[in-house]
């Protein structure tokens, strides 16, 4: 039931296993054989460079895009009924573009260039050709809009995915992850069988021709943190965090200027190759935060500098992640029950607003919601469910088990529609400086509460059969619950059944399942939780789910 860790995890890769900007150019402009069709799923569509991630890829994905936006007013879901009567529908105005650090990500920046001055709808890009985080082009949807602009946006990125892997997704006037993703799928799947519909402009007469615009992303968005966090008391606390070598490069350095604080950044420059990386449990280079092998990368950097604190983020900057001296690597779920407990303490907000978590984070959440009598708000796997609660004020913190959040201005009112990595690790800031207590002995406190609850989650791979079979089981909630809900399961009875985006068993005393199958990969993922002090029933409760719901081994 565990999986097999990598022999090299931990360990950085030698640097003649390194992806180069040639290699990568080479395979995103190569015409593969077998082209494999475009399919966006909980954060658009991604796949590896020269497979199901080209020029081709992209420059369909985008003609869909912007055929989608003058069809309909925009390429993302209607806004809110309140939104869209304080914005109203001017005209169609540019659309924003991101991206992270990867060498792919530059070529598919200029592709998208070329369709969208191909269709005459000019790009902004940031200045300097460098990267931009994911939190910051929804921030300035939102606040460009809120101007009367009427602008969207696209970000090319692969989040904590390997080199190698690339990824292209869109954000709607609502500046948050585009939840109508399937006519997006279906036109470029169209284009991708002809490719001659396609309408582009060369990238360099598109920049003549001010169908290509540079402006400044980074120092808006700065300059407004302290709306959400509150910056003056990090002055003079030291503190350190990491881009991790992606899109946040640059960023803790220009709030130190902005604040006056002094956050010493560690592995500043970004590292599209994965050169300062180590790798992940599966001896992949991931950049993801929450991994105790990735973040081998930062080894006694605390101890040394003598911070109490290091953060760090993914590749997009939209996942946080840390280390202090109690717990060492930060856990998110540990991280979310911290902050929401923070959050209801020394923020001032009604008290209609509560916890939103998805179906996989941790039920600890619930316990702390009842003690300050806060509503809790369950939603599926993906940061695209909470866009419309964001807007509506219906959260004090939405968070998901994966080291994703967000969360209001200090003044209640919205700050993005999207999840803020850099906005997470400068609250973990604000909490360790005002308490004087690190995130593993807050975390305490409340196990010394609420009672300990045993976390964890397995990524294992599937057969595709064992995959199909999960996914049928899903479409089919009648068979499921005929299946699972009149049993005992490890000797406990069924309370809950959520059929959908997976299937999750919240069993009584405190313990529930989930499994779900990636979008992307042969995995199923499986979520447990037990209240106490082991793993073991819920352990147990998970093989016989697999035994009733009839998945292969």
């Amino acid at each position: 039931m565990s999986r097999i860790i990598h022999e090299k995890a931990g360990q950085k890769a030698d640097r003649t296993e390194l992806v180069s900007r040639e290699q990568m150019r080479q395979a995103y402009y190569s015409a593969p054989d077998v082209i494999k069709p475009v399919k966006n799923g909980t954060s658009g569509h991604r796949g590896t460079t020269g497979e199901a991630f080209t020029d081709l890829h992209v420059a369909a994905m985008t003609q869909a895009l912007i055929d989608i936006r003058r069809a309909k007013g925009s390429f993302g879901p209607d806004l809110p009924a309140g939104l869209a009567a304080k914005w109203g529908q001017p005209p169609l105005g540019p659309v924003l573009a991101g991206k992270d650090v990867r060498f792919s990500s530059d070529f598919a920046l200029e592709t998208a260039a070329e369709v969208f001055a191909g269709n005459a709808m000019p790009l902004i890009i940031q200045r300097g050709d460098r990267a931009t985080p994911t939190p910051v082009i929804s921030r300035t949807i939102l606040r460009k809009n809120g101007q009367g602009s009427n602008v969207e946006g696209v970000i090319i990125t692969a989040s904590h995915n390997p080199p190698e892997e690339a990824g292209y997704k869109s954000n709607g006037r609502n500046g948050g992850p585009n939840t109508q993703t399937r006519p997006i799928d279906e036109r470029a799947n169209h284009y991708l069988n002809h490719p001659e519909l396609i309408k582009r402009k060369d990238y360099e007469r598109a920049v003549r021709e001010q169908l290509v615009i540079e402006e400044d992303f980074m120092q808006p968005y700065v300059s407004e943190l302290d709306r959400v966090i509150d910056l003056d008391v990090l002055k003079g606390v030291p503190f350190a965090a990491t881009p991790l070598g992606g899109s946040a490069h640059g960023y803790y350095e220009a709030i130190n200027d902005h604040y006056r604080t002094s956050f010493t950044v560690i592995m500043p420059e970004p590292d599209p190759s994965g050169t300062q990386k180590t790798r992940d449990w599966d001896g992949k280079l991931r950049g993801d935060p929450s991994s105790e092998y990735v973040m081998k990368a930062l080894e006694g950097f605390r101890e040394k500098l003598g911070v109490p604190f290091i953060g760090a983020n993914d590749n997009d900057a939209d996942r946080f992640g840390g280390e202090d001296a109690t717990a060492g690597i930060l856990n998110p779920n540990h991280v979310l029950c911290v902050l929401f407990d923070y959050l209801c303490r020394y923020r001032d907000w009604p008290p209609q607003r509560g916890i939103g978590r998805t179906i996989g984070t941790t039920h600890l959440l619930d316990l702390i919601a009842a003690e300050h009598r806060r509503p809790v708000h369950e939603v599926n796997v993906g940061f695209k469910y909470y866009v419309d609660g964001l807007i509506t004020g219906q959260y004090i913190l939405a968070g998901e088990e994966s080291a994703g959040l967000c969360l209001p201005c200090r003044d209640g009112s919205l700050w993005i529609t999207e999840k803020d990595g850099i906005a997470a690790v400068l609250l973990i800031m604000e909490i360790i400086a005002r308490t004087g207590k690190d995130m593993g002995t807050l975390y305490t406190d409340l196990v010394s509460r609420f009672g300990p609850h045993q976390y964890e989650r397995i990524d294992m791979p599937a057969t595709p059969m064992k995959k199909n079979r999960l996914l049928e089981l899903c479409r089919d909630p009648q068979e499921v619950r005929l299946r699972l809900e009149s049993q005992k399961i490890a000797g406990c009875s069924v309370e809950r059944l959520v059929i959908g985006d997976g299937i999750k068993v919240v069993l009584e005393g405190g313990i529930w399942v989930l499994k779900r199958a990636s979008g992307t990969e042969n995995i199923i993922k499986d979520y447990r939780e037990e209240r106490g002090d082991s793993l073991e029933t819920v352990r147990k409760a998970s093989a016989e789910i697999d035994a009733l719901l009839d998945l292969p081994e």
